[in-house]
């Protein structure tokens, strides 16, 4: 079980929330949650990791920057996430997207795909 999943599970309990409730609240299926909450489920969209974080009241993932290592990040990726001082869990989930097998490639069309996401998750 990763870190993630066992944070999620013991706060749930510790919250006095079901599966049910907590994945109603954070719009995913029971299932869904008990494969999160076991590891099974490992490459969880930034969405709903920040919604289960936001309802669990989880601060951020301490570990990222481990996985950060393990990832060969473009150049341009990495001077954007240098400038803006991002958080290592935003730059591994930029570092995942692609469009077409594309990926941006200048620090300000990474800015440009940052603020897109934000805007539209509404952070």
């Amino acid at each position: 079980m990763d870190e993630f999943a066992k944070r999620v599970r013991d706060r749930r309990i510790q919250e006095g929330l079901s599966q049910q409730e907590l994945a109603e609240q954070i719009g995913i299926s029971r299932n869904y949650l008990s494969q999160i909450e076991r590891g099974q489920a490992t490459n969880l969209s930034w969405q709903v990791r920040e919604r289960l974080s936001a309802v669990l009241g989880l601060k951020a993932e301490p570990a990222p920057s481990s996985a950060l290592e393990s990832v060969d990040l473009p150049p341009s990726l990495v001077e954007f996430a240098q400038n803006a001082n991002l958080p290592p869990d935003d730059v591994l989930m930029l570092s995942r997207l692609k469009y077409r097998g594309q990926q941006p490639t200048s620090p300000e069309k990474w800015e440009l795909l940052y603020n897109v996401i934000k805007m539209t998750v509404g952070k």
